[in-house]
């Protein structure tokens, strides 16, 4: 069976677990790597010496194939951080090596390429991790409801260990084989899915838990996928440019009939939420070597006022991208004011803006949340840019680049 994700056309790597494109190439997972660290800041870390150190990471995924021979992350493999290697799923005993996908997306967390004299390694390039895989691959018997539950047991072993971060660059939707077990998009509403209500229990329970958005929004269903969409998780979408605030197409979007808003934030990738969201895991790696005593709760209300939209989120990008810059001023103290977002509230159709910015990005929301169209623009000649109103728009939000945003009210 082949299925269509993101803008990759790749074997479905479980009937049900599309995590992004799995890559064919080294090469690929190159591009993308040090652009997601530039985007976000990194260096506001580095500087202090955040790598991740001491912290302990779980990952979720279909397989780690390729885990013993990759020049990237040969360190882990050196330095004894590879702490626990586990297959959930009885009677394959070569279904951790099966697909490679957790192999490039741990490379986001901890890869060190050796072309990267930027950076010289990824956020949490220092961190211990303990792998999981706690689903089958396509065409296996196990494909069911069934593997949602080997997560539970996942989340249990990784709270014995100590273990409190946890990436699942996986998710749930409408890919059973059986196909009375699929899901529909109404359901991905934080509740139904006893993945989504699995990970809330231990995200209230004090557990970190980053999860990829989901390839789902070039399909009808459009929405994000579980459990992304449970309010304790932290759900990572895609953005398609480095320059400017833009979700990438095959992003899933926020279900708009929940009462809260989803994804939380976006990361440039060019492969996939996959790829999105352990790059958020290791920011939060940085924030917990930096203070391993920060809750789950404080965890990501730092990491949304350090958002680019912060405090107007939308269901396209959630608050936007995170900065490095503006977290480590929070954890310094936690009353900064750091938002630079300008609200307006205009009572004519039309707002001029001076700038002479070409990255301007427009979001026309239905409401607070819910966006109708996202569109590219450039200023003018003269260093203006005129935002027009668009019908039945109350909301508009303008970025400028990653540093500048306006919220509009119409009234």
């Amino acid at each position: 069976m082949r299925v269509r994700v993101g803008f990759l056309i790749v074997v479905l790597i479980s009937s049900f677990f599309i995590g992004g494109c799995v890559p064919e190439e080294e090469r690929q997972h190159e591009t993308g790597y040090v652009e997601s660290l530039q985007m976000i800041h990194a260096e506001a870390f580095f500087q202090q010496g955040l790598r991740g150190e001491g912290v302990k990471i779980g990952m979720l995924d279909i397989g780690f194939a390729g885990l013993n021979t990759d020049t990237a992350l040969a360190h882990l493999q050196r330095n004894g951080q590879i702490k626990l290697f586990r297959d959930m799923i009885p009677g394959n005993p070569v279904g951790m090596f099966r697909y490679q996908h957790g192999t490039q997306v741990l490379k986001y967390m901890a890869g060190i390429y050796p072309d990267d004299s930027i950076y010289q390694g990824s956020f949490a390039r220092d961190a211990s991790y303990y792998l999981v895989r706690p689903a089958a691959g396509a065409g296996s018997k196990e494909d069911s409801r069934v593997d949602e539950l080997y997560i539970d047991t996942a989340f249990m072993i990784f709270d014995s260990l100590g273990v409190r971060l946890v990436n699942m660059s996986i998710g749930f939707w409408d890919e059973y084989t059986k196909e009375e077990e699929n899901y529909s998009p109404g359901q991905m509403d934080g509740k139904t899915t006893a993945v989504s209500r699995i990970c809330q229990k231990w995200a209230e329970r004090g557990m970190i838990i980053v999860n990829s958005a989901g390839n789902t929004g070039e399909y009808a269903w459009r929405v994000i996928w579980a459990p992304a969409d449970a309010p304790g998780v932290i759900s990572v979408g895609a953005d398609r440019f480095t320059d400017k605030v833009f979700k990438a197409s095959y992003s899933g979007i926020g279900n708009p009939d929940v009462p809260f808003f989803k994804p939380n934030l976006i990361t440039y990738t060019p492969w996939g939420t996959s790829f999105s969201a352990p790059v958020v895991t290791g920011v939060i790696a940085c924030m917990l070597q930096y203070d391993s005593t920060l809750t789950t709760d404080e965890v990501i209300d730092i990491l949304h006022k350090s958002g680019s939209l912060y405090p107007y989120p939308n269901n396209y990008v959630g608050y936007g991208i995170p900065d490095a810059r503006k977290i480590m001023a929070l954890l310094h103290n936690p009353d900064t004011t750091v938002s630079s977002v300008k609200a307006v509230r205009c009572r004519d159709n039309r707002l001029t803006i001076r700038t002479s910015g070409k990255n301007i990005v427009v979001f026309d929301k239905t409401d607070s949340i819910s966006v109708r169209r996202q569109a590219i623009h450039e200023a003018s000649s003269d260093s203006t840019f005129l935002l027009t109103r668009k019908r039945n728009i109350p909301r508009t939000t303008i970025t400028i680049g990653l540093d500048e945003a306006w919220e509009v009210f119409w009234e």
